[in-house]
């Protein structure tokens, strides 16, 4: 318990901001993925309360015979101290790794579902939009086909530092190469969304026998993009895709028409990526 409310106190002490501002859409079936989430913790429960059952109750009716008048503590007792701490190390360790991961992978899950809220309203520009597509040991956060090319979406979700920090802690600055974020800069997202576009242009080329440009971008909801030079012309898009920020991807100026024929045949092929019902 100690530990549990420690590892709260030092989560409570980082004064860094979510970026992420407004409504955040249910998507198909949410309340019912979140009972089954509810349910599988009570069988979890459920489980442990079985596993512990006989060894818990045996460990009390043993306790009652020990002659504790003539309990000696030796080098014995001593070890198994010993292994009980290092057992309880080892719990800790990994409580505290998968709390990062889980509270990590949950920041990410919400910036998702943002880009995809926004993304989805391309839909009425002629668009399909496609989510969280299995790759080989990755998966692709979404993908629009458009009237106007194939574009694949890396989302980043980045905290923002506090207010107090300056008056750009709201902004990242692109320069086509790297983010400059408030205090750190990195280049992951820029590679990362490259390494995609690769690997879907080169699926598609054996899924459908046509060579369909895909284009890298990164989406990173609730930031503001300040594009400095080479950022028009760099090969991945950085953008924020609140309110119009995605519109782009539909401008007449963004890339070569798709025909019909070509969309269907890559929308076709990405659907096959995602696993049967069942």
């Amino acid at each position: 318990m100690v530990a549990v409310l420690a590892y709260l106190w030092w989560i409570k002490r980082d004064k860094r901001r979510s970026p992420l501002t407004g409504k955040l859409h249910h998507s198909p079936g949410e309340q019912l993925r979140t009972r089954m989430q509810e349910h599988a913790d009570e069988m979890i429960g459920g489980w442990m309360i079985m596993s512990l059952s006989v060894p818990l109750l045996m460990l009390a009716w043993a306790l009652q015979f020990v002659p504790w008048q003539q309990l000696k503590v030796g080098l014995r007792e001593g070890l198994f101290v010993f292994g009980a701490l290092i057992v309880f190390a080892m719990g800790l360790r990994s409580f505290l790794c998968h709390a990062a991961l889980r509270r990590r992978a949950r920041e990410g899950l919400a910036a998702e579902r943002m880009t995809a809220q926004e993304l989805n309203r391309l839909v009425t520009a002629g668009c399909q939009v496609l989510h969280d597509i299995p790759a080989e040991s990755f998966n692709l956060d979404h993908v629009v086909v458009g009237p106007r090319g194939v574009v694949v979406i890396e989302t980043k979700s980045f905290k923002k530092p506090p207010k107090e920090q300056g008056d750009n802690h709201y902004k990242v600055q692109y320069d086509g190469k790297g983010l400059v974020f408030p205090g750190w800069t990195t280049t992951a997202p820029i590679t990362q969304a490259i390494g995609n576009a690769r690997w879907l242009q080169d699926y598609l080329r054996t899924a459908i026998n046509r060579d369909v440009p895909v284009t890298p971008a990164v989406a990173l909801p609730g930031w503001w993009i300040d594009l400095g030079k080479g950022a028009h012309q760099a090969a991945v898009r950085v953008f924020s895709p609140a309110k119009r920020g995605a519109q782009f991807m539909t401008e007449p100026w963004f890339g070569a028409p798709l025909d019909d024929a070509t969309r269907a045949l890559v929308v076709q092929a990405l659907i096959m990526r995602y696993p049967d019902v069942g």
